[in-house]
């Protein structure tokens, strides 16, 4: 029973949908399967069940890199907890475009099993289907902002806007600033933002004399004033003022 959580247990936000008594219930009921990952690169096709219900997982707590090479350019996604994902390497039905995926477990990462028995066992509770629902359309449209910020023409434009993309969701607001608390080498941002490395480490520089930007000693990033104005209503700006 060791490998076994509820759902409502693996991520609080879905237990604050429910009150009291629903929300005992389902932490009885509401059980799944728990998978641990360790950090480096994982066969994500290893993670096939016999089960062809499995639906795919829920990240409880962790950070995973999705990497996509479409003709040896490759864009990466960061999912962390509460992202829910289907990582088998390809859905044909998906696109005629053919692109390598590959993940890459940033920290250590533990998964939920969203399977066939567990949706089942949620019937009570259609809020959580909802919601896990939900979260998949938040994600799609966190990498749509992201695809419109690779077509900002400078670099350094879209290194900054990257920052604050990526720190409305992980940031954390410290007095002299926002930091992001990442796992960002200038070949990852080079990689979320579409450009070179060389040209990253350019534009990092310039950002950081102009004070937008400092790295700290841990090597992650810290975001200073006001966010661009194309996002000018962030809402961390509202908990630094």
């Amino acid at each position: 029973m060791a490998d076994l959580i509820s759902i409502v247990d693996a991520d609080p936000d879905l237990a604050d949908l429910l009150d009291g008594s629903e929300l005992g219930r389902a932490r009885r009921d509401a059980l799944t399967r728990e998978r641990r990952l360790s950090p480096g690169e994982w066969d994500a096709s290893g993670s096939i069940e016999p089960d062809k219900h499995h639906r795919g997982f829920l990240i409880i707590e962790g950070m995973l890199s999705r990497e996509v090479n479409v003709l040896g350019r490759t864009c990466v996604e960061l999912l962390g907890a509460g992202d829910v994902l289907r990582p088998w390497r390809w859905d044909s039905e998906g696109s005629h475009v053919h692109a390598e995926v590959g993940w890459i477990v940033l920290e250590p990462t533990r998964l939920a099993v969203l399977d066939h028995g567990l949706v089942v066992r949620m019937n009570p509770w259609p809020q959580l289907g909802v919601e896990l629902f939900a979260r998949g359309t938040r994600r799609a449209h966190h990498l749509a902002v992201a695809l419109a910020i690779a077509h900002h023409q400078r670099v350094d434009d879209r290194l900054l806007l990257t920052l604050w993309h990526l720190a409305e969701r992980w940031g954390r607001v410290r007095p002299e600033g926002i930091v992001v608390p990442l796992p960002l080498s200038h070949q990852r941002l080079a990689d979320l933002v579409g450009a070179h490395r060389p040209s990253v480490t350019t534009a990092m520089g310039e950002l950081t004399r102009a004070g937008a930007i400092s790295r700290r000693g841990d090597g992650t990033w810290m975001l200073h004033g006001s966010p661009p104005a194309q996002i000018r209503y962030h809402r961390l700006v509202a908990a630094m003022t």
